[in-house]
């Protein structure tokens, strides 16, 4: 009769595989790329103050008005009588050279214009110059006459001593009144203006001293 305590051999143990939750092994997550800001209202941003120092320089350097410069260039002197007898008196005829100058980006035209002489503030001549264009950053020449007669002064008293010394101080003043238009954009009345004194030399029938302001 076989033993009851007959030794069994063992079978041999199985190895089981673990999965990693098992195992407690940490698998890291796929990191996502980090989001980009958008600069897309920076470069706008950028773009619309570009465009707006672009535009006021515009219409600072382009569609500013300046008033025209007028400049007497120089004076011709003929016909030149004087004398202290009966009374003092003199009459000329002087030829005047004044240009217009334009600085604006658009054209001016003027209307009229007037040129005044003055001896002692009181006119001695004066005469109109018809109307004309000036083309943009141009300047246009032209000659007046004016006919100079001391018998339009109602105060003579310095008068002989001044042609007893061979000079009479004269002052020329100038107007131009007209409108400049800049591209259809712009257009502005102004006026320009010229202020000179000079002296009318009686022997050498000749002006001297001649400046502008």
């Amino acid at each position: 009769m076989p033993e009851d305590n007959q030794f069994q051999p063992l079978a041999p143990a199985r190895l089981h595989g673990k999965s990693d939750e098992e195992f407690g092994v940490f698998k890291p997550r796929a990191s996502k790329p980090p989001r980009r800001s958008s600069k897309c209202p920076v470069y706008v941003l950028a773009g619309l103050v570009t465009l707006a120092a672009i535009a006021l320089v515009f219409a600072l350097a382009v569609l500013r008005v300046e008033a025209p410069g007028v400049e007497l260039k120089s004076v011709a002197v003929k016909n030149l009588t004087h004398g202290t007898s009966p009374s003092p008196s003199f009459n000329v005829t002087l030829t005047a050279e004044v240009s217009v100058q334009n600085k604006n980006y658009g054209a001016f035209n003027y209307e009229n214009g007037t040129a005044t002489v003055l001896y002692e503030g009181m006119v001695v001549g004066d005469e109109e110059f018809s109307k004309a264009h000036v083309e943009s950053r141009k300047t246009k020449r032209m000659n007046v006459t004016l006919d100079v007669r001391s018998d339009r002064l109602w105060n003579d008293k310095n008068l002989s001593s001044d042609i007893s010394s061979g000079s009479v101080n004269l002052t020329t003043y100038a107007q131009v009144t007209g409108k400049v238009r800049v591209m259809k954009i712009v257009r502005r009345r102004t006026t320009a203006r010229m202020n000179c004194s000079m002296t009318l030399n009686l022997t050498s029938s000749s002006i001297q001293d001649l400046v502008c302001r």
